[in-house]
């Protein structure tokens, strides 16, 4: 696993990273050049999802469970972090978003301390907190960048882009309870994930801005959530089928990606 690298080494390595490195995560996660609104509320809700997927890929490790694949999404997933969160200092345009991005960069060093360190079982549940504490912390950013550009439309990129964290968080409750994290607060936290996708969805689905294709693909996406609940419906009995949630809440990731960067168009457009 690599460590996060200094500032200027970390900008040194971006475009060879990028350019070679965006493994299992789709490829329309690259760079924009120039910061619209819907792109940065896009790359501020990523944070958020980001932020889980971090979590969720060091309790995979200390499971030994996709080893491979989770090495490269953490790796990845705090390289990805640490650069968005430069670009969207850079573009804060206003005192408010810069200064809850500094709270942002506080609480992502203290996380970062962690996952760059040998994964271990006991770290879970402070991990667990602090992932999502920082996840809160992104989303004030996203809330503002949403008040900022002042567009109903907005609204839409933010619901998307939440949808996309909380497949990393179901995935994130699901480990943890595999991992030994078998309290009531466990299960019901992973529950109450899973009926805010399904209101999330049920909210995007209605969305009068809607084009046909947007639509198209968030019918893939209640089909593929159709196909897991069965799977999400054994935690609490115990029963783990850990490859297949992995490999399910990756498919539910990728697709919301892409629904995301479509709203995101959607909302530039709208708004020139």
């Amino acid at each position: 696993m690599s460590k996060i690298s200094s500032l200027p080494q970390f900008f040194s390595r971006l475009f060879l990273i990028f350019s070679l490195t965006l493994i299992s995560l789709p490829s329309s996660f690259a760079f924009e050049a120039i910061m619209s609104d819907g792109t940065a509320i896009n790359k501020a809700g990523r944070q958020r999802m980001l932020s889980e997927r971090m979590v969720k890929a060091y309790i995979q490790l200390t499971m030994a469970v996709d080893v491979s694949r989770a090495e490269v999404q953490l790796s990845h997933a705090s390289e990805l972090f640490a650069a968005q969160l430069q670009l969207l200092k850079a573009y804060a345009p206003t005192n408010n978003i810069a200064h809850n991005l500094d709270a942002v960069e506080q609480k992502w060093h203290t996380l970062a301390e962690i996952i760059n360190a040998k994964p271990e079982v006991h770290k879970i549940p402070e991990l667990v907190i602090l992932g999502e504490q920082l996840v809160n912390r992104c989303h004030e950013v996203v809330l503002d960048i949403q008040r900022f550009s002042g567009t109903t439309s907005a609204r839409l990129v933010n619901i998307s882009g939440r949808q996309r964290m909380l497949s990393q968080r179901l995935a994130k409750y699901y480990f943890a309870h595999l991992a030994g994290q078998r309290q009531d607060e466990t299960v019901n936290r992973f529950e109450s994930s899973l009926a805010e996708f399904e209101q999330g969805l049920s909210d995007l689905s209605n969305a009068p801005e809607n084009s046909i294709e947007i639509n198209q693909a968030l019918n893939k996406v209640k089909a593929q959530l159709n196909f897991s609940q069965s799977g999400f419906k054994r935690l609490g009995k115990g029963n783990y089928i850990p490859h297949v949630i992995s490999r399910t809440t990756e498919s539910m990731l990728k697709r919301m990606e892409s629904i995301t960067q479509q709203y995101a168009s959607l909302h530039d457009a709208l708004k020139h």
